[in-house]
């Protein structure tokens, strides 16, 4: 007799699930070093955390005057850096509301002005349409995109005509391997092709790396083909793509290696129309 496997979750499903993974989250995150230097750092005026190739990009894009938005925000810290740059105004869209309290409170402690707004990306009212001149994707965005279509589409519905959407991503080929240093070389365990969604019952404490009993979450495995055929089927036209050796996630054990991966990369996309 064989066994029927699970049925694997629907899309929104996934998203329901993966809400409420975060939120249970952000609990941990705030009790770690590293917020308490966020809140320290954005006490200070004009503090950012963006790393070079992010804020030569931004600068080379153009922050004065401009109207940002940063889709998928977590806890606001790259756009309230945007603001300290020079954006005339941010909005952060995220769905987990406790991470975005955070974004708030970081705010305050610089007297930064920001929107932070609670939805699901590929639900953001209408009323935001066409109101933003650049919109922001950063580190871990489209793992929790179940639907790239949709959020490129939501994407370019929210940009002014000649807007752009500026990615500074890992590179989807670290979903063939283990975030966590195991002392010796990467060794892939998992196939670029992966369909299916992964599901974890341990957490998203990323920040220490740290297992704790959770609610489950879903990753989604998307190749670079998809995310670039995404942009141009929503709409875009391509302006830039770069691929990078250096970790902007949790992979640093993973740079300077004999025979480097790609372990980031930029794209950068203006909607056209």
């Amino acid at each position: 007799m064989s066994l029927t496997p699970p049925k694997a979750p629907t899309k929104d499903a996934i998203v329901a699930a993966n809400r409420d993974s975060w939120n249970e989250a952000a609990a941990h995150h705030r009790d770690h070093d590293q917020y308490k230097a966020l809140l320290k750092g954005f006490a200070e005026p004009g503090f950012s955390m963006l790393d070079d190739v992010m804020t030569e990009r931004l600068k080379t894009i153009g922050l004065e005057g401009k109207t940002v938005a940063q889709l998928c925000c977590n806890n606001g810290r790259e756009a309230l850096s945007i603001k300290n740059l020079g954006a005339a105004s941010v909005t952060g869209f995220d769905f987990a509301e406790e991470f975005l309290a955070q974004g708030r409170e970081l705010a305050a402690a610089g007297g930064i002005e920001a929107d932070f707004v609670q939805t699901e990306i590929n639900a953001i009212p209408a009323d935001y349409d066409g109101r933003f001149d650049l919109a922001v994707v950063t580190i871990g965005v489209f793992g929790w995109q179940p639907d790239l279509a949709a959020f490129f589409a939501t994407a370019r519905r929210i940009l002014k005509p000649g807007g752009r959407l500026f990615v500074y991503e890992g590179h989807p080929i670290l979903n063939m391997y283990d975030d966590r240093d195991t002392g010796g070389p990467p060794q892939a365990d998992e196939s670029y092709f992966r369909s299916d969604p992964y599901r974890s019952d341990n957490g998203l404490d990323y920040w220490a790396q740290q297992d704790y009993e959770a609610k489950p979450n879903y990753w989604t495995f998307h190749k670079m083909s998809d995310v670039i055929m995404g942009l141009l089927r929503a709409g875009f036209a391509l302006e830039d793509f770069e691929e990078f050796p250096h970790n902007i996630g949790s992979h640093a054990h993973m740079e300077n290696q004999p025979h480097q991966l790609p372990l980031s990369y930029v794209l950068v996309g203006r909607k056209e129309g």
